[in-house]
Order: structure tokens, then sequence, then C-alpha cells
């Protein structure tokens, strides 16, 4: 593992945030924002992307959700770079949510495997197969997906795309190196299954017109939105 490399990054925005106190954290998240936002820097572009899918592992652990308030009232000088850093520590969930059941239904009836099986399909290199399983309930299913050489940019961007679905289908994408993909960034952060907050980060890293696309869409959450004008506004300053 080299110093470049996204899991040592992954753990070292973690250990970041997990252990130094909320302003460090805080002032860390800030200045890869600025770094990218208004720099152009893309080694700030490629953390803020690291950093979205570290928030998906960092959200599963309690004592890090009990610090998230604390990182709520830190400050900084610029007022626009404060509220989009503070949009980091934020842990909305989804505008969207499809019924688990039917969810299940639906893919059974396109899919009509057991998990096992669509598992072990998932690793295999049939397209027949992939085409399918895009439409499965389970992440479990979706990872595998994701790792598999086979799986073409088009495949991921479906299932980042695809609604309805859940926001625990569509983490196993932002946790995937595909996330670096700006076309996949963009689908996930306009999917209104996937929690606003994760949006609010995967936004972070799109270009100033893919976040003017993402404004035009009729179904985003407002709070957004609010991010998404911010992102508009720093470039401004």
């Amino acid at each position: 593992m080299t110093l470049d490399d996204p899991a040592f990054i992954k753990a070292r925005i973690q250990r970041i945030l997990m252990d130094a106190p909320e302003q460090v954290g805080f002032e860390y998240v800030a200045d890869c924002i600025y770094r990218y936002r208004i720099e152009h820097d893309e080694l700030a572009c490629r953390d803020l992307i690291v950093l979205a899918r570290a928030f998906v592992d960092l959200l599963r652990m309690p004592d890090f959700v009990r610090r998230l308030p604390e990182f709520y009232t830190c400050t900084h000088e610029n007022e626009v770079l404060e509220t989009l850093t503070r949009s980091c520590f934020t842990d909305y969930p989804a505008t969207r949510k499809a019924d688990p059941h039917s969810d299940a239904q639906n893919a059974q009836t396109l899919v009509s495997l057991p998990l096992g099986v669509q598992k072990s399909y998932a690793r295999s290199h049939e397209r027949t197969h992939h085409e399918a399983l895009l439409h499965t309930p389970w992440p479990q299913v979706v990872e595998i997906l994701c790792e598999n050489s086979s799986i073409q940019q088009r495949d991921i961007v479906t299932m980042a795309s695809r609604r309805p679905t859940q926001n625990h289908l569509l983490e196993p994408i932002l946790l995937s190196p595909w996330s670096a993909r700006p076309e996949v960034r963009f689908a996930l952060a306009a999917n209104p299954s996937l929690s606003v907050s994760h949006a609010m980060r995967c936004a972070l890293s799109l270009s100033v017109s893919s976040i003017h696309i993402l404004l035009d869409m009729p179904e985003l959450h407002r709070f957004i939105h609010n991010h998404l004008h911010n992102l508009i506004n720093l470039h401004r300053i």
C-alpha cells in the first residue's frame, strides 16, 4: 500500500476524523474543498472522492456518530466554505425509499434466483447474467458486480441511476473504485434513494457544469439544492 493508494488515504481520513480534535478534522475537510473548488487541485479532488467513501463506514461507527454535533459547531473564516464543510458532517436520510418487499419481489421476477446463486453469477463473465443482476435487491451482489472486471461503466451507471431503489444498494457503488468516475458520482448524487448527506459529499467533487445540471433536476432535495448553490457561490468569492 502506497501513500497514493485510496485505501491508505481512506484510512488516513478516518483517523483524522475519528482521533483528531473536531476543529482539526473540520479544517482538513474545508481545506480539501477549497483546494479543489478554488485552486483546481486534482489531488484534493481525489481526497474528496475518498472522503465520500470514508463517511459510509464512519457513519456506521457509534463513536463517530456521537461526535457529529461537535463537528457541526466548528467554524471557519469563510462562511460559504464553513457551510459546505458543515454539510459533510450530516447524516440525513434519502429523499425517497423503495418498499424493500416489493423491491425484492421485482428483482426475483427478473432474476428468479436465491442470493447464493446471484453471488455466483455476479462473479461470472456472462453478460446475460449481469444484465438481470443489475436489479438485484442484495448489496452483497452489487459489491461483487462492482469488483467484476467484465462489468462496464454503463452497468454501474444503470445501478447508480436505478429508481426506485434503496440507499444500502447504492452505498457499495459509492465505496467501490467506480465512484472515481464523474459519471458515476453524478448518477449517485442525482438519485433520491441515496442518503441526502452522501449525495452532498458526492457533489463536492463534481464539475461546475454537472452541478448546474443537477440544479435543474426537479426531485432534488432542498438541502442538496442549497448545497449546490453554495458550491457555485464559492467560485464567485
